[in-house]
């Protein structure tokens, strides 16, 4: 069995997203734009539209389409803890987004804070996964939000000053797996070791990690770990897993009177769409059957055990995005990469050699030309959905830059399409 993708398999993956060699005007681009939100799976959109004609009567009513209903919503979990190694689909919750789930995660835990508390975080995260902890110190609600400081030279989370700043008066450390800015990964089972030394809770941003890397909550030993389905090849919405420790903690706001811990209405306010759940469930077979060999792939089988498919579908995903991260940074004999391209800047890390501490989100300045203009010139000469500007990140305050320019490349990119990223890139560099 390959540990990664040939050309005659990505030709197949690709096959599954509808838009990915054109837009819905026709033109044909290559898309990058993949860290605000990934192309949708074929199977997903039509899953989501037969849950939502088919499944669209409510709930708890004794009649055929509620009960369908009641059903999808199940199976949808059960994808959910399937796709992050979850103990149980009781464990998974659905919010509207991520930043909804990152704020009423905060808003549950309310009663483990007094003014003494603290909270700690880091430079390499998303706005979202902060803003709580920002506005709980403006109202005196905790008394510091900590900051973990990125090493200069490569943007990576200094562990060790995050490690300095945790103290037994510190409730959560909210940390990123993956920075949606500069694609490190971070090291996520070491910050599990210092929140269980000090009894904090662990709150894992999986959102840029989950389309890149295998999220095993099991070895990342969180208690929170919040993705959206929109950036996994599904429709808008996130989920949270929850650990049976953070269950039995949180305070939810809810409108179920009946509702209790391992109930969903406990923690999601209202009614839930049907169509987001049954999408996920046809995302995480289509990761599963990732793991199998090309022919039956083509004749869209299914593993046995959709979670052991999940990770080493998953595996293969890594795998081959190595290689794309590696041609990005080192380039071809044609065309040198980022790492190496006269007149480009680039964020995090560079070295080819540290290719399982990245994923394959890249980003840059170049030194001749704006990012408005750059960006301009990607997709009206090139197709190329390259975006510059604030990507709602902290690591833009960290390097007092307000704007980079974005790739993000996917396992439905090709090789190719990474050599033509990387021409127009050089050709815009030479500008």
């Amino acid at each position: 069995m390959q540990t990664s993708f040939d050309e005659s398999f990505i030709k197949e993956i690709r096959k599954r997203f509808p838009r990915i060699e054109k837009d819905f005007t026709g033109r044909k681009r290559i898309f990058v734009d993949n860290g605000a939100g990934s192309l949708v799976l074929g199977d997903a959109l039509k899953s989501e539209t037969k849950s939502r004609i088919d499944y669209s009567a409510n709930t708890d009513a004794i009649y055929s389409e509620s009960k369908a209903n009641e059903h999808i919503l199940m199976e949808g979990r059960r994808a959910v803890a399937d796709l992050l190694n979850a103990p149980s689909e009781l464990n998974i919750y659905q919010g509207e987004s991520a930043s909804d789930l990152f704020f009423r995660i905060s808003y549950a835990l309310r009663g483990i804070f007094n003014r003494d508390s603290n909270v700690v975080s880091s430079y390499a995260e998303h706005y979202a996964n902060v803003s709580p902890y920002i506005e709980m110190k403006k109202n005196n609600k905790i008394s510091e939000l900590r900051l973990a400081k990125l090493n200069k030279e490569d943007g990576t989370v200094d562990l060790d000053h995050l490690a300095s700043l945790v103290n037994r008066r510190t409730k959560i450390i909210a940390i990123t797996a993956e920075s949606n800015l500069l694609g490190n990964k971070v090291n996520i089972p070491e910050v599990s070791k210092i929140a269980v030394e000090n009894e904090a809770f662990l709150l894992v941003d999986g959102v840029h990690f989950a389309p890149q890397g295998c999220s095993d909550i099991k070895k990342m030993g969180c208690d929170f770990f919040v993705f959206s389905a929109y950036k996994i090849f599904g429709p808008r919405g996130s989920f949270v897993y929850m650990s049976d420790r953070a269950m039995d903690t949180i305070r939810p706001f809810y409108v179920d009177r009946e509702a209790g811990p391992g109930c969903s209405s406990y923690f999601e306010i209202g009614t839930r769409d049907q169509a987001i759940f049954s999408a996920m469930n046809s995302v995480v077979d289509y990761i599963s059957s990732l793991s199998l060999d090309i022919l039956r792939f083509k004749g869209r089988k299914l593993p046995r055990n959709r979670r052991n498919g999940v990770r080493k579908g998953m595996e293969r995903v890594e795998n081959y995005h190595k290689e794309l991260s590696r041609l990005v940074l080192d380039g071809t004999e044609e065309t040198e990469g980022l790492s190496s391209m006269k007149n480009v800047i680039l964020y995090g890390i560079s070295d080819s050699k540290r290719l399982s501490e990245r994923g394959t989100t890249f980003s840059f300045n170049f030194k001749n030309v704006t990012d408005k203009k750059a960006e301009e010139i990607y997709w009206k000469k090139f197709g190329i959905t390259t975006v510059g500007g604030s990507h709602w990140n902290l690591s833009h305050d960290y390097f007092s830059n307000p704007s980079m320019l974005r790739a993000t490349f996917l396992h439905y990119n090709s090789l190719a399409e990474v050599e033509r990223f990387l021409k127009a890139t050089k050709s815009i560099s030479i500008k």
